[in-house]
């Protein structure tokens, strides 16, 4: 069918291009030169549509692929492993020593590491091609934010930098989803001891503003330049300190698509002498209870 079609088109412009030829009548010419040119127009516009067409169903085939190998082939494999070391933790498979323990231990850390990053670049694809709906709810960020200390600990320890509160009593409770949020504060405050000198206080607080409510954090330590402010929060590429954790520039991607989800603003500013400042704004109230976007979370 398509010869055919290529053919009739081919007979149609040589027939145009003779007439085009013969005749002397000047309005003759010009109706026919824009036969022609708008039937090679019309050729371009449905060729060009189906390369884009070829294009777009071969991406989105790459991404489902993308998107079941690390959902199927990756992270079934590392839960298989998880449940396996804990089998040998648990001594089901036989006694072990503690220097045995210790080292299960750290590969069990390991194998949820990569879990969670499996688990994370999962949310990003969902967010970013808006695949579930969401329904919001009442949280209290500042709740939110004493119970993410618990999950960074660990790491301020490590540090020996301290968070430091500065409670207002102001209302921190907006429309979201809870588990989003957590997201986002865990990853900040560990931004933050990434970009703390070792001994430092890392002052917290939270302002409103309008309809909004602002989430601060306040470091000491590794100055940023305006480049780093601007492209912390956008991109899984952004330079990071030789010393941050691994997948450190995925977790601060990811808050930045959740803060977009929300229409809200995530971003960075620095003093450009002794202080940085993380900021996260958000919206009290949401459109509505249930709300569709291109970029909205999906669970995993």
């Amino acid at each position: 069918m398509s010869i055919i079609k290529d053919l009739i088109n081919i007979s149609l412009m040589i027939m145009l291009l003779f007439v085009l030829y013969k005749t002397n009548n000047g309005s003759v010419a010009i109706v026919c030169a824009t036969l022609v040119m708008l039937l090679y127009c019309l050729k371009y516009i449905r060729l060009n549509n189906m390369i884009q067409q070829a294009i777009d169903k071969e991406a989105l085939k790459q991404q489902q692929f993308f998107t079941e190998v690390l959902a199927h082939d990756l992270k079934t494999p590392t839960l298989a492993q998880l449940r396996g070391l804990e089998l040998i933790q648990n001594e089901i498979v036989g006694t072990i020593s503690k220097e045995q323990q210790e080292l299960v231990e750290q590969i069990k850390e390991s194998c949820k590491y990569v879990l969670d990053m499996i688990s994370q670049i999962i949310r990003i694809y969902n967010i970013e091609h808006g695949l579930q709906k969401i329904v919001y709810e009442k949280v209290n960020m500042e709740e939110i934010l004493l119970k993410s200390f618990e999950n960074v600990d660990s790491a301020a320890k490590e540090k020996g930098v301290e968070f430091v509160y500065l409670a207002s009593g102001i209302d921190t409770v907006l429309e979201a989803v809870q588990k989003d949020i957590k997201i986002v504060i865990t990853n900040m405050l560990m931004n933050a001891i990434v970009y703390s000198n070792a001994g430092e206080k890392i002052f917290i607080k939270f302002e409103k503003i309008s309809n909004s409510l602002k989430f601060e954090i306040i470091t000491k330590g590794l100055i940023l330049s305006e480049t780093e402010c601007k492209n912390m929060f956008n991109s899984i590429y952004s330079n990071m300190p030789k010393y941050a954790i691994i997948g450190h520039g995925i977790n601060l991607y990811l808050c930045k698509i959740i803060a977009d989800c929300y229409k809200g603003k995530i971003y960075a500013e620095t003093d450009g002498e002794i202080y940085n400042k993380f900021t996260l704004e958000l919206p009290s109230t949401q459109y509505s209870g249930i709300y569709t976007s291109t970029s909205l979370l999906a669970s995993y």
